[in-house]
């Protein structure tokens, strides 16, 4: 029998990429602060500070500079090693660079007589220095990524355990709802019923053939409709939808199942409590780099059912919505509902806030 062990995440995380330059100005950023810090403990003051702040710059950036090089370079082959070998690859690496650069720049420290910068200790006490200083940094700075990595990748599995929850959630909550309605008409109205139950597993059909996590504006718009001929069967003329979809923004990527529920609950909790018909109105556009939606629906009369609208009927899809968005996309997105009072009566708006793209590129 073979044993199945759980698959390892990407050992290049382990360490930073320093192929990009993101990765190389934070490491010039940190090690021009160490100079400064080395500059500061000295004893150096006035003309003889700024040389010594040159020098350790000069030193330490060209340390950092061949470490990210010969690091970059690491990365197509370290792939495919295990990770205590990456680690002690890396940590090799950086104690060779060191101990390199330390025996130049004690030679050329030598050759043009700055020797006031050099301490009392002989060329091979200060490479032993230096090189044991860099292997004690080393250990601990690799750590440090090691840990980071660890914590992203338990993160990342909590939060794709939470996002598949919520996601799973989604489905029967309709799937109650839709069924109620086919129910009903069972009896009074069976061809109706017939159809309705078609179009039920072709929604739900297209939404579990949907493998990734995040689809097209097109694919939700075509699930909301979808429902609407559902909820249209039932309601009849009570019921009708304004669309203000432009045809440019349809190839928008976003979460799938994140504008239908608002719609559902601008059914269930406006609409189909009305005692006249009812306008639900769907109005997507893009400003600035952001797609905005909006899901407005007519408040019933009734004040108290009114506030249930805004308030319990929209808990539970608005609430699943929110976490979802929160998985996906951080802070970035933003998900707003209330009250908009207006001379033809109140209406329900809902507002989601979308970026181009899901934090750090995952969940696509």
């Amino acid at each position: 029998m073979k044993h199945v062990r759980p698959q390892r995440g990407p050992l290049l995380e382990l360490i930073p990429d320093f192929c990009r330059g993101g990765a190389l100005l934070t490491q010039a950023f940190i090690l021009q602060l160490v100079a400064f810090v080395l500059t500061l403990a000295g004893d150096a003051r006035g003309g003889d500070a700024v040389s010594r702040l040159m020098m350790l710059t000069i030193y330490l950036q060209w340390i950092g500079l061949i470490s990210a090089i010969l690091l970059c370079w690491a990365r197509t082959w370290l792939a495919v090693a295990r990770p205590g070998v990456v680690f002690f690859v890396c940590w090799g690496m950086l104690v060779v660079v060191v101990l390199f650069m330390s025996d130049l720049g004690y030679f050329v420290v030598v050759e043009l007589r700055w020797t006031e910068f050099l301490p009392a200790e002989t060329r091979v006490e200060f490479i032993a220095r230096h090189s044991a200083i860099a292997g004690i940094v080393s250990v601990g700075m690799l750590r440090y990524f090691w840990a980071r990595h660890q914590w992203q990748q338990n993160i990342k599995a909590e939060g794709e355990a939470r996002y598949q929850a919520l996601n799973a959630r989604i489905k029967p909550h309709f799937l109650f709802n839709s069924l109620n309605s086919v129910a009903e008409l069972i009896h009074a109205r069976p061809n109706d019923a017939e159809d309705m139950v078609v179009d039920l597993s072709e929604l739900f059909r297209a939404s579990l053939e949907k493998r990734g996590q995040l689809g097209t504006l097109a694919e939700e718009m075509e699930l909301c409709r979808s429902y609407l001929r559902i909820e249209q069967v039932r309601l009849s003329e009570k019921l009708s939808v304004e669309w203000d979809v432009p045809d440019e923004l349809l190839s928008w990527s976003l979460p799938m199942l994140v504008v239908q529920p608002l719609i559902e609950n601008a059914v269930h909790h406006g609409v189909s409590r009305m005692t006249r018909a009812g306008m639900i109105r769907v109005t997507i556009r893009k400003i600035g780099s952001r797609l905005v939606v909006e899901v407005e629906n007519p408040i019933p009369d009734d004040d108290l059912v009114g506030q249930q609208a805004g308030q319990r009927g929209n808990h539970i899809a608005v609430d699943n919505i929110a976490q979802r968005l929160a998985l996906i996309y951080g802070d970035q997105a933003r998900l707003e509902m209330g009250k908009d009072p207006r001379l033809d009566g109140p209406v329900f708006r809902v507002r989601l806030s979308l970026p181009e793209s899901p934090r750090n590129g995952e969940f696509i």
